[in-house]
C-alpha cells in the first residue's frame, strides 16, 4: 500500500517534481531542434544561424520527433503521476492537499493545474529561470512564454487549442487572476502588441504563497480586507426575541445552502451604520460554523488597481480561505453619483461563486425583475434582512451593557438602570454608537485627567452627541445653554410653568410610554413630540428651548428659515426633507422660530404661487407625522398656524408679556450676583414705567454695564438708576418707540435731555 501525504507541502513537492520531468522532456526536445543547429556560444542570444534559417526550409510544418529521452522524461512523469495518485487515495481526509483544493475551488483541468504548477518552478528555485531563458533561446526572459508552457505541459505540441483555451480571459487561470495580468490578451477594441503566443507567463504572487503553505491575505487588499474584531453569536446579540428567531431561520436558511452546495448566496442587510448588521453576519456565519472577512466596497473605488479586479481578489480571498465575505459600505455603489455597472458586477460575483456572501449598506436593495447579468438570483440565493434601529428597551439594554465599570465612573454608585433609561430616551443611537458614545466619554475623562479619569454622566452626553451628525449646520444653527439659569428662573404665569413642567415630562418618558405601553404599535405615524410656544418676542421662548435641550443632554438647532424656504419649485420640500432626516441622526431638539412662515395657514389658491405655497405646507404635515424626535415651533400668534398643525401638537406653553410684578422679577435676576444696581424699589419705578419684554430688558441692563464702565474706568462697577434710563431710552430707538415725557416720566426725561436723548434728537433718531 502507498504511503499517504502527510501534509499538502509533500503533495507539492511530487507534483513539482513530476513538472520538472516534463520541462525535461521539453529541454530534450530542444536539444533536437533549434540547439542542434545552433552554435553553443550563441545560445542565449538574439542572433539567428544560417544553420538555424537551413534546418527551418528543410522541415515541414510538423512537430519534430522526439529523442529518446523527451519520451523516457516523460514516461518517468507519468509514473509518477500513478504514484501520487496512490498516495493521494491513501491520504485521511484531514488533510488538505492545497493543490487540489485550489483545483476544486477554481474548477481547473489537468491542463490548467499543470500550467500553474509550471509557472510556479521559479517561485521555489531559481535556477529555472535561467533554464526558461535557455529553452527560449533569449536570456533575457526568465518567465516561460505560453507557447513554452504548452511544449512542456501537453504531450502533442501540434495542438495549440487546448494550451489556448486555457489562457482565455474567462478560462479559469485569468479569470481568477492565478496568474498574473501579464499574460491577458488585449482588451475588446485594443490592438495587440503581442502575439498570445509570445506572452510570459507568471503565477500570481498570493497564489503562489498559499501553495507554499501561507495564509496571509494578499498584499494588496490591506485597507481594504480585515478580519472580525471578535466572534458573535446571536445569543451575544441585544435583540428582541422575533429578530434573534429570523436570524437563527437565516442561518438555517444558509446551512441548507451550504449543504446542498448551492453557488450565489447574498444576504443583503440593510439599515442604519451601527444597528448591528456586521454583527448580525458573524452570528449567523457562527451558527454556520463558519468564518467570515470583511471588505470594504469604499475602499475598493478608491483604490487605484481597479475596483472589479480588487473585487475578484476579495472573493478569491474569501475562497482561500474558506471564509464568507462581507462587503461593508455598499451604499456607496448604490448611491446614484456611482455607475450601476460597478455594484451590478460585485453582486454578479456574488451569485457567480461558490462564496457565501453579505452585503451590508444604508441603501436598500433587491434583484430587478428583469436583471442585468449576473444579478437574478434565479435560484433563490438571494435574501434581505432590514435591520431597525433598537427600540428604548434594546437602547436601555445596551447602554446597560457598555456603561463604564464602577470603578471609572466619578460616582461609583450610580443607579446604572436609570442612567441607561435616561440616555436611552435622549438620544436614538444604535448599538455601535453607544460604544463609540462611552469609548468618547472615557477619552474626554482621560484629557480632563489623565492621571485619574473619572467618568461623569455628562461626559457620557457629550460622547452621544459626538456620534450624532452636524449637517443640519446647513439650515440652522447649534444653541448652546450659555446660562446657569434654570427653569425655576423663567419669570413666567404659574399656569406656564405647569404647561413647561408637562412638557418636560412628555419629552423625559415619551420613548418609554411608545415601547413599554405599547403605543408604538399603535402608532404608525407620529410618533414624535411637537411643542408650541407662544408669545411676543423676548418673552424667553428660545432661552426655554435651550434648557430642554440641556435638560435632556441633547443638541437644540435652530433652523434659519432664509436657508430653508426658496423660490424655487421643489427646493424648500427638499429642504425640509433633510432637516428632519439630519436631526434624526442627530438627536437634536429642532426648533423653529417664528414659524408662522412654514407653518401657516393654506390660503385660496389663486395662482400657481398659492398653489406652490399649499403644497409645501402639505409637504411639513406629512413630514412632521413621520418624524420621530422633538419639534419646537415659536410663534407670535397661535392662530395664524393652520389647524392641521394644531391637531398634531402636544404641548402648548403660553409665554404672556410680563406684566408690572413679572417686569420687577426679571429686573432682578438679569443682574449677576456680584454686580451693584439700583435698589429694589427703583427697579420696581422702573418695572411699573417701562413696559418692556424680558429680551429688551437684558439689552438694557447690558447696555448700561458698558456706561458704568465708561464712566469709572478705575473705580468700583455700579450701575446707577440714570444708566438703566439712558439704555432704556436707547433701546426705545432701536425699536421705533418715541421717547416722550409722558412716556418717560418729567424726571426721567429730565436726564435724558442732559444726556441729549430725547426731543429734537430723539425725534430724529440721534442723540
Amino acid at each position: 500500500m502507498a504511503d499517504s501525504f502527510q501534509d499538502s507541502r509533500q503533495h507539492l513537492w511530487d507534483e513539482l517534481s513530476r513538472v520538472d520531468l516534463l520541462v525535461k522532456a521539453q529541454t530534450a526536445r530542444w536539444r533536437t531542434t533549434i540547439a542542434a543547429t545552433k552554435p553553443p556560444h550563441l545560445w542565449g542570444m538574439v542572433h539567428v544561424s544560417e544553420a538555424e534559417v537551413e534546418a527551418y526550409l528543410s522541415d515541414q510544418l510538423r512537430p519534430p520527433a522526439a529523442g529518446a529521452d523527451s519520451a523516457q522524461y516523460r514516461q518517468a512523469a507519468d509514473a509518477l503521476a500513478a504514484q501520487i495518485e496512490e498516495r493521494r487515495a491513501a491520504t485521511s481526509g484531514d488533510v488538505t492537499l492545497r493543490l487540489d483544493r485550489l483545483a476544486g475551488l477554481f474548477s481547473l483541468s489537468e491542463l490548467e493545474r499543470d500550467i500553474l504548477l509550471v509557472a510556479l518552478l521559479p517561485e521555489v528555485d531559481g535556477r529555472y529561470h535561467r533554464l526558461f531563458g535557455y529553452l527560449q533561446d533569449d536570456a533575457s526572459r526568465s518567465r516561460p512564454s505560453i507557447e513554452l508552457v504548452a511544449g512542456i505541459v501537453q504531450e502533442d505540441p501540434s495542438d495549440p487549442g487546448p494550451a489556448r483555451a486555457a489562457f482565455h480571459r474567462t478560462a479559469p487561470l485569468l479569470r481568477h487572476h492565478l496568474l498574473t495580468p501579464a499574460v491577458l490578451p488585449a482588451r475588446p477594441g485594443e490592438p495587440d502588441t503581442e502575439p498570445l503566443w509570445a506572452r510570459p507567463v507568471q503565477i500570481d504572487d498570493r497564489i503562489a504563497a498559499y501553495l507554499l503553505g501561507s495564509d496571509h491575505c494578499d498584499g494588496r487588499l490591506t485597507g481594504i480586507m480585515r478580519l472580525p474584531d471578535a466572534a458573535a453569536t446571536i445569543d451575544d446579540l441585544v435583540l428582541d426575541a422575533s429578530e434573534a428567531d429570523r436570524l437563527r431561520g437565516l442561518a438555517d436558511w444558509v446551512m441548507n445552502r451550504i449543504r446542498s452546495e448551492c453557488s450565489g448566496t447574498l444576504l443583503f442587510l440593510h439599515g442604519s451604520a451601527g444597528v448591528g448588521r456586521r454583527s448580525a453576519a458573524q452570528a449567523i456565519c457562527a451558527a454556520c460554523r463558519a468564518a467570515v472577512l470583511f471588505a470594504d466596497a469604499r475602499a475598493c473605488l478608491r483604490a487605484p488597481a481597479g475596483f472589479e479586479f480588487l473585487v475578484d481578489l476579495c472573493f478569491r480571498e474569501a475562497a482561500l480561505h474558506g471564509s464568507a465575505l462581507c462587503w461593508t459600505g455598499c451604499e456607496a455603489l448604490l448611491n446614484e453619483e456611482q455607475p450601476p455597472d460597478r455594484w451590478e458586477y460585485l453582486a454578479g460575483e456574488a451569485e457567480a461563486v461558490g462564496v457565501l456572501t453579505f452585503a451590508v449598506s444604508e441603501r436598500p436593495w433587491d434583484p430587478v425583475s428583469a436583471p442585468g447579468p449576473g444579478c437574478g438570483f434565479g435560484d433563490g440565493g438571494f435574501q434581505r434582512l432590514d435591520v431597525p434601529m433598537p427600540d428604548y428597551r434594546l437602547r436601555a439594554r445596551l447602554w446597560e451593557r457598555y456603561l463604564p465599570d464602577p470603578g471609572e465612573l466619578a460616582n461609583p454608585g450610580l443607579d446604572r438602570a436609570s442612567t441607561a433609561r435616561n440616555l436611552a430616551n435622549a438620544f436614538r443611537l444604535s448599538g455601535g454608537q453607544i460604544i463609540a458614545a462611552v469609548a468618547a466619554a472615557q477619552r474626554a475623562a482621560r484629557t480632563r485627567e489623565p492621571g485619574n479619569p473619572r467618568i461623569t454622566v455628562e461626559d457620557l452626553h457629550t460622547g452621544c452627541r459626538s456620534q450624532t451628525s452636524t449637517r443640519l449646520v446647513s439650515f440652522g444653527r447649534r444653541i448652546e445653554a450659555g446660562t446657569d439659569l434654570e427653569f425655576s428662573d423663567l419669570i413666567l404665569p404659574a399656569s406656564s410653568h405647569l404647561q413647561l413642567a408637562e412638557l418636560r415630562a412628555h419629552i423625559a418618558n415619551r420613548s418609554q410610554v411608545l415601547t413599554e405601553l405599547g403605543f408604538e404599535r399603535r402608532l404608525p405615524l407620529g410618533r414624535g413630540l411637537i411643542a408650541m410656544f407662544t408669545g411676543t418676542s423676548g418673552t424667553g421662548k428660545t432661552m426655554t428651548a435651550e434648557l430642554l435641550a440641556r435638560d435632556q443632554g441633547v443638541d437644540l438647532f435652530k433652523i434659519d428659515l432664509s436657508a430653508v424656504v426658496s423660490k424655487y419649485v421643489g427646493e424648500t420640500e427638499k429642504n425640509l426633507s433633510r432637516i428632519f432626516a439630519d436631526a434624526e441622526h442627530a438627536n437634536a431638539i429642532i426648533f423653529f422660530d417664528e414659524a408662522d412662515a412654514l407653518f401657516g395657514k393654506r390660503g385660496e389658491v389663486k395662482d400657481a404661487r398659492d398653489r406652490w405655497a399649499n403644497i409645501e405646507v402639505n409637504y411639513l404635515l406629512q413630514r412632521v407625522e413621520e418624524y420621530a424626535g422633538v419639534v419646537i415651533l415659536a410663534s407670535n400668534l397661535q392662530q395664524n398656524i393652520d389647524e392641521a398643525f394644531l391637531r398634531r401638537i402636544q404641548c402648548i406653553v403660553d409665554f404672556p408679556f410680563p406684566d408690572a410684578e413679572a417686569r420687577w422679577r426679571i429686573w432682578q435676576g438679569v443682574f449677576p450676583p456680584d454686580l451693584q444696581g439700583p435698589s429694589e424699589d427703583e427697579l420696581r419705578e422702573l418695572a411699573g414705567q417701562f413696559r418692556l419684554a424680558g429680551g429688551n430688558i437684558r439689552n438694557i441692563v447690558v447696555d448700561a454695564a458698558f456706561r458704568a464702565l465708561a464712566a469709572a474706568p478705575d473705580g468700583p462697577l455700579v450701575i446707577r438708576l440714570r444708566d438703566l434710563v439712558a439704555s432704556t431710552a436707547r433701546e426705545y430707538q432701536k425699536l421705533g418707540k418715541p421717547i416722550t415725557r409722558g412716556e418717560f416720566s418729567p424726571r426721567f426725561y429730565s436726564w435724558l435731555e442732559d444726556l441729549q436723548i430725547g426731543g429734537r434728537s430723539a425725534a430724529a433718531g440721534g442723540g
